[in-house]
C-alpha cells in the first residue's frame, strides 16, 4: 500500500515537473539591434544597423539597412520595421540568410510589432489558413504559404533593451510572390486605399494615384488595358457570362477562396484596400491575395472592438462602399459560395482546427515574453484570445445560417434529376415484365 502511494507521489511530481520544463522551455528567437533608430516615422528615412540574430536553429550576424513599415501604423508607438541584409559595412552588396522556415534564402523581411493586437496571433494565424485553403484548392503552389505571408514570434532588443514582443515575417516582396522583376509579365498590385478603382467600378489611365500601388514588377500600357479588360468583365458581363468566363479573367480557386476568408475572420479592411493582386501573364488573368491581417477576428484597425461581429464582406462597411467583384460573385455565385463554405467548415474552418491554430501560435511564445511585453507597452491596445473565442462563436453560427438561406435550388438540376428517376423507374417496370 504503501509503495502504491509513494508511486502516486512521485508521478504527481513528475508531472509537474514535466508540465514546468514544458512551459519554460519554449524560448523564441532573440533579435539584437545595434544602432540608432530613434525618431523614425518616415520610409524614407534609412539607418545602417548591426542585427544579431540568435535561436537553437540559427544563428548569424548581419550589416542591415532598417525602415519603418507600414501606413496607418506609422503612428503608433511602437514601429513596424523592414529589414535587408548586406554583406558588410560598405552595404552595397545584398546577403542572403536562410531562416529555415522553407522560405529559402532571402535579404529582406519584415520584423511586425502587431500594436492592435495583444495576442500578436491575428496576422500570421489569419494568414496560416488562408495558406491552408490554398493548398486545399491546389492554388498557386510555388509559393510561400501559397501567397500569403507567415512569420513567427522573436523577442526585439535595441542596444541590449527590450524592445518588444514581435513576428519576423514574409515582407511584400517579389520572392514572396515568386515574381522575377526583371519579366514585364510579372506584377504584384497592392490596394492601398479605398476607391472606385480598387472597388471594380471605373476603369483607369494608370494606376498613380487610383489606391492601386506596383508592390512588385513594372506596370505598362498593357497591364493598365489587361486590368481594365477585368473591370468591364466585372460590370459590363451578363449574369451568365459572369459565371461561365470568371476564370478567364481572374482565378475562380483564388477568388473564392479570398472571399471565404473575409466571411470567416470579417475582413472588413481587405475588401479593397489590402487586396494584392498577382499576374504572370501581365493582366490576362489575376489572383487575389490577402494581405494585412491583424483587423481580424472582431477587432477595428485601432484595436477596438468592431460594433458587430455579423458584418458581411457585400455590405458597404465604414467610409467605403461595396467592391464590385464581390457583389457580383455573391449574387451570381450563392451555391458555389455556399458550397465552399460548407466544404471548408468540415476541416479548415471548423472550431476545432481554428483554436488549435490560435494555439499552436500562442503556446510557442512564453508567458515571460507576454510579461515583458506588457510591462514594456503598458498603453498597447487589443483583445485576448477569450475575445477570439467568443467571436469565432458568434461568427461561424451567423455565416452558417447566411450561407445555407442564400443556397439556391437549381431548377435545371432538379429537371434533370426527375427525369433521371423516371428512366430508372420505367426501366424497372421493364425489367419486372420481361420476368
Amino acid at each position: 500500500m504503501k509503495k502504491k502511494i509513494y508511486f502516486i507521489i512521485f508521478l504527481s511530481f513528475f508531472i509537474i515537473f514535466l508540465n514546468l520544463v514544458k512551459s519554460n522551455a519554449s524560448e523564441i528567437p532573440k533579435v539584437y539591434l545595434e544602432g540608432d533608430i530613434t525618431d523614425m516615422t518616415s520610409k524614407k528615412d534609412e539607418r545602417k544597423i548591426l542585427l544579431k540574430y540568435k535561436s537553437d536553429e540559427v544563428k548569424f550576424e548581419k550589416y542591415t539597412k532598417i525602415k519603418v513599415q507600414g501606413s496607418s501604423s506609422l503612428v503608433y508607438d511602437k514601429k513596424n520595421y523592414t529589414i535587408n541584409f548586406y554583406e558588410d559595412n560598405s552595404f552595397e552588396k545584398k546577403s542572403k540568410v536562410d531562416m529555415e522556415k522553407g522560405w529559402g534564402k532571402q535579404s529582406k523581411y519584415n520584423l511586425k510589432a502587431n500594436w492592435i493586437d495583444k495576442t500578436h496571433s491575428r496576422n500570421i494565424v489569419s494568414a496560416r489558413i488562408a495558406g491552408k485553403i490554398q493548398e486545399k484548392y491546389g492554388v498557386l503552389n510555388e509559393l510561400p504559404n501559397h501567397g500569403s505571408i507567415d512569420g513567427f514570434p522573436v523577442e526585439v532588443y535595441i542596444n541590449n533593451e527590450f524592445l518588444g514582443l514581435y513576428t519576423w515575417n514574409i515582407p511584400k516582396d517579389a520572392w514572396m510572390w515568386n515574381i522575377d522583376e526583371d519579366n514585364p509579365n510579372n506584377i504584384v498590385l497592392e490596394g492601398i486605399w479605398y476607391t472606385e478603382y480598387t472597388n471594380f467600378k471605373t476603369k483607369l489611365d494608370g494606376f498613380d494615384g487610383t489606391g492601386w500601388e506596383a508592390e512588385a514588377g513594372k506596370p505598362n500600357k498593357e497591364t493598365v488595358d489587361n486590368f481594365n479588360r477585368l473591370v468591364d468583365f466585372i460590370n459590363n458581363s451578363s449574369d451568365e457570362e459572369f459565371v461561365r468566363d470568371f476564370d478567364k479573367y481572374i482565378d475562380k480557386n483564388a477568388s473564392l477562396n479570398y472571399l471565404m476568408m473575409i466571411y470567416l475572420i470579417e475582413g472588413i479592411d481587405n475588401t479593397g484596400k489590402n487586396m494584392m493582386l498577382l499576374t504572370y501573364d501581365n493582366g490576362k488573368k489575376w489572383y487575389p491575395c490577402l494581405y494585412d491581417l491583424d483587423s481580424t477576428w472582431g477587432t477595428w484597425t485601432d484595436g477596438k472592438l468592431n460594433e458587430s461581429y455579423l458584418i458581411l464582406p457585400e455590405q458597404e462597411i465604414a467610409d467605403h462602399s461595396t467592391n464590385n467583384l464581390i457583389t457580383r460573385m455573391v449574387k451570381n455565385m450563392p451555391n458555389e459560395i455556399s458550397n465552399r463554405w460548407f466544404l471548408l467548415r468540415k476541416d479548415v474552418f471548423s472550431k476545432e482546427n481554428i483554436l488549435n491554430e490560435f494555439n499552436l501560435f500562442l503556446e510557442s511564445i512564453p508567458q515571460e515574453v507576454f510579461r515583458k511585453e506588457q510591462n514594456r507597452w503598458k498603453d498597447i491596445p487589443g483583445f485576448g484570445m477569450e475575445q477570439i473565442e467568443e467571436f469565432i462563436n458568434i461568427r461561424l453560427e451567423y455565416i452558417d445560417k447566411i450561407m445555407k438561406d442564400r443556397t439556391k435550388i437549381d431548377c435545371n438540376k432538379v429537371i434533370k434529376y426527375i427525369k433521371q428517376l423516371s428512366s430508372i423507374s420505367v426501366n424497372s417496370l421493364n425489367i419486372i415484365k420481361l420476368v
